[in-house]
């Protein structure tokens, strides 16, 4: 880890906890309604170059094993990406008696453009749509206007 433990926990700090629910600006806290000893895995392994890491401490300023205290609004807020990111979703069943409806309504929740599903066993090796989910990125890119070749036929 390149970042000293107060860098590190502001880094994971930037981030909402999907384990507790502790908004952006606060140690994760337990069940128990304390502030946690450390951060949740969900939550540190949003910040790229803690992935590695098995466990990130709350520092002691933060008052660990003490009543959990919201903490300040963070200060800097992100500025709005400007490229359009697009969403692949995968969803697959095994027999035809489970059900994709709650694998696609989360698909949706994340806002996926492009859904690929089907009804497949594991074992069989080869999944079509897989295999066009996978595909589909670089099947489906564009060239912009100023790459495009002039002996390309377009037609």
């Amino acid at each position: 880890m390149d970042l000293t433990p107060d860098q590190a926990a502001l880094a994971v700090e930037r981030h909402d906890c999907l384990n507790c629910d502790a908004p952006a600006g606060s140690a994760c806290r337990t069940r128990g309604g304390k502030t946690a000893a450390k951060y949740h895995t969900p939550r540190f392994v949003l910040v790229p170059a803690l992935r590695e890491e098995l466990e990130i401490p709350v520092p002691a300023d933060r008052h660990p094993g003490r009543a959990w205290k919201q903490g300040p609004a963070l200060a800097v807020v992100p500025a709005p990406r400007t490229e359009r990111l697009v969403r692949i979703g995968y969803a697959r069943t095994s027999t035809v008696r489970q059900e994709l409806a709650s694998q696609l309504e989360a698909l949706h929740r994340a806002e996926c453009h492009k859904v690929f599903k089907e009804r497949i066993s594991t074992r069989v090796k080869v999944r079509p749509e897989l295999e066009m989910a996978l595909a589909w990125p670089t099947s489906s890119r564009k060239p912009h206007p100023r790459h495009r070749s002039s002996s390309r036929c377009t037609s």
